[in-house]
């Protein structure tokens, strides 16, 4: 009788010691590495529409705190019965819910971001991770015996540690001042003045009279109307002026812009064959870099994407809100004076027959 007790002791903590290793991990795997991680929970939390870009920040680093309370204090026995795993089991049952809505409405497409990008799930496989660990707290929750002797102050006091210490070491920053990321791609068509207009009339009423005064010579080709400029825009990169070879505007005139990670390898591909359209085609506008990362990893990630481009450094907590739709970086940018004329996110390897046929527009 007592040796089964005693196996049962050891189940029950065998499982505790499972459950806070997952809640551990999935905590940690959200803040580190700490220049990246954290906020691109932050852009999950957005994408899925949870809140907006002001209090995304707060709330990230709330939920890896609970995440963290939740997984030290299953392995201390004051109210574990009563709160700790109960906690811990709707916490694992309000992510299934969400991960099903996403299944619905998205499909079973791209990480859940339950381990952050230390270990890629798609939603099917966490909710999977949680109906093992939700039944794994059922038995643990009804194998274990109510104690006589529940104290608060002691998991009280490892919220309160684990909050200030998530909040301390890992402070928010603010993205309330980022810019609006949502602009419209405009169609093939341009912006008229009145002035543009009446001279494109005359010109044709002066050409149509030069043709009744003398029928007899040969009609000249009509030269290719020159497409007017497009009205001039702020965009959303307005703010972005200076660049390691000067100060460049790039709302004036078409330009691209690259969304950058400098650790990023598709970053680099992508590079490689920006430079290679540069080299084909003389009216391939300027390129310039948005890039995240540091002075150190400019030289080998520009040898390998084949050459370099002017950058700019930009803090994270403006990267990610810029990577917009996109799931992950890179995201090429085609403007002209601020209008956008092609936004490439998502992509296997760039589309460079749609890229020239934005840039063309």
């Amino acid at each position: 009788m007592k040796e089964n007790i005693k196996k049962e002791k050891i189940i029950i903590w065998a499982l505790r010691i499972i459950i806070s290793g997952f809640f551990i991990l999935s905590a940690f795997s959200k803040l580190l590495p700490a220049n990246s991680a954290i906020f691109l929970f932050e852009k999950q939390i957005v994408d899925l529409g949870i809140t907006n870009w002001c209090f995304a920040p707060l709330l990230a680093r709330a939920i890896v705190a609970f995440e963290l309370f939740l997984g030290i204090a299953i392995l201390q026995n004051h109210l574990l019965r009563n709160i700790i795993v109960p906690s811990t089991f709707l916490l694992l049952l309000v992510f299934s819910i969400h991960l099903t809505i996403t299944i619905i409405t998205k499909g079973n497409n791209g990480s859940c971001g339950c381990f952050g990008q230390l270990i890629p799930m798609t939603p099917l496989q966490a909710i999977i991770k949680n109906v093992i660990c939700m039944a794994l707290l059922v038995y643990i929750y009804i194998k274990t015996k109510p104690s006589e002797k529940d104290l608060l102050r002691y998991p009280l006091a490892i919220f309160i540690i684990v909050y200030l210490g998530i909040f301390i070491f890992f402070q928010p920053k603010c993205c309330c001042a980022s810019p609006s990321v949502n602009q419209t791609i405009i169609a093939d068509t341009f912006v008229e003045n009145e002035d543009s207009t009446l001279v494109v009339k005359d010109t044709v009423s002066v050409k149509t009279k030069e043709v009744f005064k003398d029928s007899t010579k040969t009609k000249n080709e009509t030269p290719p109307p020159v497409k007017p400029e497009r009205k001039k825009v702020n965009s959303v990169f307005t703010k972005y002026s200076s660049f390691n070879t000067g100060t460049v505007d790039l709302n004036s005139g078409k330009k691209i812009v690259c969304i950058f990670s400098l650790e990023c390898e598709h970053c680099q591909a992508t590079n490689k064959i920006l430079q290679s359209l540069k080299k084909k085609h003389a009216d391939f506008p300027g390129v310039y870099v948005l890039a995240f990362g540091e002075e150190s990893q400019v030289n080998d990630f520009f040898i390998a994407g084949g050459g370099k481009f002017p950058y700019i450094f930009i803090q994270p907590q403006d990267f990610f809100p810029l990577l917009d739709k996109a799931d992950n970086p890179p995201r090429i940018v085609v403007m002209d004076n601020g209008n956008f004329l092609g936004d490439f996110i998502n992509f296997e390897q760039l589309d460079t027959t749609a890229l020239m046929k934005a840039i063309r527009k």
